[in-house]
């Protein structure tokens, strides 16, 4: 009985193995929009938030982060402002980050937004990530339909990661899944979890509309001839 639970387990740590974590540090050698963190071995383009904390009651969000080289020792972060809270009504934080201000980078890694060519992909998505929070498609098939575009762009994925509040955008490929970072565009993770026929899709991904309209008067050609081919580019830009 023993050793047929081992294939599971050899499973289990392949999945764990490359997907992106979420770690916690604090800043130290702040300058300009620079910092440093005794982390090693990052991803570049691993992106997180900046916490300060005013006294024992009060913290704020005063910085995005996004990991920008990573060696042995530690690690560099590019400091941004943070866009999460946007409103025009509220006011904006004017602290700046600090020394001994705490980064968690891997931040929203917990909610992904899953591309896959088809539903059976989407199924095998939703056991393997059980414990995360995957926003269906459905919802970003809208959003592209709102906006009059079959096709999705970077800046489409973009503007929906920071509406739903996600970390990731999860790209399932016949020879694997690969994770982007919703912030700096960046894959930060790939596991072995491929798609189930991958060569026959749903375009632009698995969405359970009929289709995704285009604009009255737009006579561009939106077929996708290769649901990995086309996604793999996009993941580049």
């Amino acid at each position: 009985m023993k050793n047929l639970f081992l294939p599971f387990l050899l499973i289990a740590s392949l999945y764990a193995m490359e997907e992106p974590q979420t770690v916690t540090t604090v800043l130290h050698d702040v300058q300009k929009n620079r910092a440093v963190i005794d982390l090693s071995h990052l991803p570049i383009g691993t992106s997180g938030i900046v916490i300060h904390r005013y006294d024992n009651k009060h913290r704020a969000i005063v910085a995005s982060a996004v990991t920008v080289t990573s060696d042995e020792n530690s690690s560099t972060i590019e400091l941004l402002p943070y866009r999460g809270l946007e409103h025009p009504k509220l006011p904006t934080i004017k602290t700046q980050p600090q020394d001994g201000d705490r980064v968690i980078l891997g931040y929203l890694y917990d909610r992904i937004l899953p591309i896959v060519p088809n539903q059976a992909s989407f199924e095998k998505a939703k056991e393997a990530f059980s414990n995360h929070t995957l926003i269906h498609p459905d919802l970003f098939a809208v959003e592209l339909a709102n906006e009059k575009q079959p096709l999705p762009q970077k800046r489409h994925f973009q503007r929906m990661c920071e509406k739903m509040h996600l970390g990731l955008v999860l790209f399932m490929f016949q020879d694997g899944s690969d994770f982007i970072d919703c912030v700096s565009w960046k894959k930060v993770g790939h596991i072995d979890l491929k798609s189930v026929d991958g060569e026959h899709f749903k375009s632009p991904f698995f969405h359970r509309f009929s289709s995704i309209p285009s604009g009255p008067f737009d006579w561009n050609d939106y077929t996708m001839n290769r649901f990995d081919q086309y996604y793999k580019r996009l993941e580049k830009k």
